[in-house]
């Protein structure tokens, strides 16, 4: 009986040896205080510049992260939108040292992720997360930091869908949107089905479909079209071939252009025009052939004043490359859109009547009308 007992006190103080070293291994887990950014402060900003992509976007400093173990800490930098709580995060970089520097290039794709409107002034939050390299430990978080970024660009999209052959409906060979200022093109091969726009590569969620363009004011050249389908894709009803793709923000504008380049393009010049009569940079209005026969765009139209067709474009002033005015179209017996008269100027352009707003604007030579939609 006296063996029992003893072996019953030694489990248990056995037991209560293991129990304390437990404790003790899982406080020594356990970090001490807590640490914050140095700097920049809140409120501090910066201007990012497309040329200068290796040029630090921030340089960060902050205070150590205190853990009762002796093992490694390691901070990694984390960015969300302001005001988010965090609730979506980018990872900027990772260190055991208590300093890092972004360069400009990745500080500006993670601030366009996070929502930031480029060439805007837009604030994202920013903290530090420390770990130890104790199996367990929990991570501690920094102070937040609010930044002020200017961001350049934006971000490239992505298509995929029937429509696109070269894509399909799935995720293998998307195709990709370039984005520069605003202004997002490809060229790809369009057959007559449906297809849909991505802001995130692989994810079904991040669709904008043709209600989402029509609902936010968008013009939309009449060569895609609602699919009415489920998912209200775009479908391309055109000649099957070759295009050029362009969905412009700034304009709140989707467009096609038959060709791989400009080639089979019209231009327009003139008052009633976005660009004015001048072939300055890209003043003139490409004028696109969007199907055999159908030169389309979509564009803004200024009541009241005039503009003219012109059928070719170097590069520079091209004035000489041939044009064809109000009298053209009439004379050649085009119904034209009562909302368009003859200027009865020195060269007969057009005048546009119609309230100053952003329009569609076709000449179908196969028909041969002339329409404002």
């Amino acid at each position: 009986m006296k063996n029992i007992i003893k072996s019953i006190l030694a489990i248990a103080l056995m037991t209560g040896f293991v129990s304390c070293e437990d404790e003790q291994e899982l406080l020594l887990t356990n970090p001490e205080g807590s640490f914050s950014i140095t700097t920049p402060i809140t409120g501090e900003a910066i201007v990012l510049n497309e040329t200068t992509p290796t040029n630090p976007g921030i340089s960060l400093t902050w205070s150590p992260m205190d853990y009762t173990t002796q093992s490694v800490v390691t901070y990694t930098v984390e960015l969300a939108a302001n005001g988010s709580n965090f609730a979506s995060i980018q990872e900027l970089g990772t260190t055991t040292n208590q300093f890092i520097t972004i360069q400009s290039a990745q500080l500006n794709l993670a601030a366009l992720t996070a929502g930031a409107t480029p060439f805007a002034q837009s604030p994202v939050d920013i903290r530090i997360k420390a770990t130890s390299g104790t199996t367990g430990t929990q991570p501690v978080y920094s102070s937040t930091l609010t930044y002020l970024i200017t961001a350049y660009g934006c971000l490239g999209q992505y298509a995929v869908g029937a429509g696109i052959p070269s894509a399909g409906w799935n995720w293998n060979t998307p195709l990709s949107l370039i984005c520069d200022n605003k202004i997002l093109t490809v060229t790809a091969t369009l057959a007559n089905d449906t297809f849909r726009f991505f802001t995130t590569k692989g994810d079904w969620n991040t669709g904008r479909n043709y209600l989402y363009y029509a609902n936010a004011g968008y013009k939309i050249s009449s060569t895609l079209e609602n699919a009415n389908d489920g998912d209200k894709n775009f479908r391309f009803t055109g000649t099957p071939g070759a295009y050029r793709l362009k969905i412009n923000e700034n304009d709140k504008t989707v467009t096609v252009a038959q060709g791989t380049t400009a080639a089979n393009s019209q231009w327009l010049v003139g008052a009633a025009t976005p660009g004015g009569w001048s072939w300055s940079g890209s003043n003139e209005t490409e004028f696109a052939l969007v199907s055999n026969g159908i030169y389309e765009v979509p564009l803004k139209l200024n009541n009241g004043e005039t503009f003219r067709v012109f059928l070719g474009n170097n590069g520079g002033d091209s004035w000489g490359l041939g044009d064809r005015n109000y009298l053209y179209y009439s004379g050649n017996g085009y119904t034209i859109d009562s909302e368009l008269i003859n200027a009865n100027d020195g060269d007969k352009n057009f005048r546009y009547t119609g309230p100053t707003a952003l329009r569609l604007l076709t000449i179908n030579s196969v028909t041969k009308t002339i329409t404002v939609d």
